[in-house]
């Protein structure tokens, strides 16, 4: 058998260049999607395009993806950094609350370690886990820029904002519900109380130290709790609305002219 020169024809060649082409695109869309499904989040770090694999710590990235806000609002499809510098927040404390996402980590990068290289940092603090919408953590930012990493490998919503924090001027707070608290004082302990069905967390934080969330309870709670003394002690309350309600009551230290002592205070 002899080989012979086969023509193609102009029209022939075009197809030909054309399914050449499609083929490539598909291609890549597949290697695309299997990246993707190999690194549970990709974004743009500050050297350009990020990827972090599952169980991968995002401040262990060399450029993380970085968030930016939408208004009070951040969003993203996996883990990465937000960052507000030390003029914008002012060490006022901020709120973060969930509005969409399975599960979501919080930790804040100490002041200390801002300056240092990644692989020369110490572990970040950790705030507190969101699992569900309206789930909210106070954050005190340092006196310094605030860094805060979002850990997570599904997509996440949340807003961020200056806190409603409630100023316990008479060393007594009560309700229900969800709640923010901050006695600025001597004493160095309180009386936890919840009465009902619901559930009772208390958490306690203070600046610059790691925070502490020393009752998870559900039904009657009678607990004291003490704290190191310091200028602020801010105080999260997560409670059911309708199956219970809660007060603190902080054990001020008896004042120079008795005659000045305030009445008893009540409880739930």
């Amino acid at each position: 058998m002899t080989m012979r020169d086969v023509s193609v024809s102009s029209s022939a060649r075009s197809r030909i260049r054309s399914f050449s082409v499609w083929v490539w695109i598909a291609g890549a869309a597949a290697l695309a999607v299997g990246a993707l499904n190999t690194f549970a989040d990709v974004g743009l770090g500050e050297d350009g395009f990020a990827m972090i694999a599952d169980n991968e710590n995002p401040w262990e990235v060399a450029n993380p993806p970085v968030f930016e806000p939408d208004g009070v609002s951040y969003a993203g499809e996996g883990s990465g950094l937000i960052r507000i510098p030390r003029l914008d927040h002012d060490q006022a404390p901020y709120a973060v609350q969930l509005i969409a996402g399975d599960y979501l980590d919080l930790y804040m990068t100490e002041a200390a370690d801002l300056d240092r290289p990644a692989d020369d940092r110490g572990y970040p603090t950790s705030l507190g886990y969101l699992y569900d919408s309206d789930d909210d953590v106070l954050v005190l930012p340092p006196d310094a820029d605030l860094e805060l990493w979002v850990r997570t490998d599904a997509p996440w919503s949340f807003t961020l904002q200056k806190a409603e924090v409630v100023e316990m001027t008479d060393g007594f707070a009560s309700g229900t519900g969800n709640d923010f608290l901050v006695y600025r004082g001597d004493a160095v302990s309180a009386r936890f109380v919840h009465k009902g069905e619901g559930i009772f967390y208390v958490t306690v934080q203070t600046r610059g130290e790691r925070r502490d969330q020393p009752i998870i309870e559900s039904g009657e709670v009678d607990q004291r709790l003490s704290w190191d003394p310091t200028d602020a002690v801010y105080i999260s309350i997560e409670a059911d609305d309708d199956r219970g309600a809660w007060s603190v009551d902080i054990d001020e230290l008896a004042p120079e002219n008795p005659d000045a002592a305030a009445s008893p205070r009540g409880t739930p």
